[in-house]
């Protein structure tokens, strides 16, 4: 039995680590209705930021193509990486486990390295800062996290089903379509829901790869920090976190937990338990 004491310490830690994550998100929600532009007193509550966000600013458009680029970026990832953890269940244990190692390469290495090294090769091979680059380059860093959220069904799913529509006469696609996909369905959307959150927020592979002359939201936003800064952008980050509320409850509301997606926690039982 742990002391009232020791108690009474870790819920306060657990208030302050708490309050050291959502007092800057719940500022910038209050600072998006201030009247001055750089967030300061006295408050005087206004719409005017999000009027602006809405009619004259360029922050919209560069946000809308950033969510069309990650979800372009998230649903390549999904097919080849799921694609790429169903094969790697033909293989002996000891050569997935290899592969795995050898995928994880990307996630250790810091992105810098890889949007240097990468640019360095596409513009050796005449690509240069291109579309084409910058895709391969988000694609490249979200990949390993959809192989490796998916293939962490497949090793927890129960795979008696698989055999079962097999030995009734089942081809290898109805198997697949049938059982394994809706089995394996809930890694393949946590590998989607991180490719897309980590694309979209990827300033450091878009910043050294994305064509001259345009803008993603990560590369806008830091081009307007550092020189034109208004508080529109307060707006915008006040409708992103509501998205993200909205989506969290709606997966909520749909059985999902982050634990769950993730392969972590209770959420993991394999299938017919």
């Amino acid at each position: 039995m742990t002391s009232k004491g020791f108690r009474r310490a870790m819920l306060a830690c657990m208030w302050i680590v708490l309050a050291f994550m959502y007092i800057p998100i719940i500022a910038i929600i209050f600072m998006s209705f201030n009247k001055t532009q750089y967030g300061g007193f006295p408050y005087v509550f206004t719409t005017k930021w999000y009027t602006t966000l809405f009619t004259t600013s360029n922050l919209l458009p560069a946000a809308m193509f950033s969510l069309r680029f990650a979800f372009l970026v998230t649903i390549v990832a999904v097919v080849v990486g799921t694609l790429c953890a169903y094969g790697m269940q033909y293989y002996t244990p000891k050569f997935a486990k290899r592969f795995n190692t050898i995928l994880q390469l990307p996630i250790i290495i810091p992105w810098m390295v890889t949007a240097i090294s990468l640019l360095l090769l596409f513009s050796f091979i005449g690509v240069g800062r291109s579309y084409v680059s910058m895709f391969l380059g988000n694609l490249i860093v979200v990949l390993p996290y959809v192989v490796l959220l998916v293939n962490g069904r497949f090793v927890d799913m129960d795979r008696t089903p698989e055999s079962a529509a097999a030995l009734l006469g089942a081809s290898p696609g109805r198997v697949f379509m049938d059982v394994t996909l809706p089995a394996i369905a809930p890694g393949m959307l946590a590998g989607g829901i991180m490719a897309l959150i980590m694309c979209f927020n990827n300033f450091v592979i878009q910043y050294y790869l994305i064509p001259v002359g345009e803008n993603t939201l990560p590369t806008l936003v830091f081009t307007r920090i550092r020189s034109e800064y208004q508080a529109d952008l307060n707006a915008l980050s006040a409708i992103i976190v509501l998205i993200a509320v909205v989506v969290v409850i709606l997966l909520s509301k749909l059985g999902f937990s982050a634990g769950s997606l993730m392969g972590m926690g209770g959420g993991n039982k394999k299938e017919g338990n």
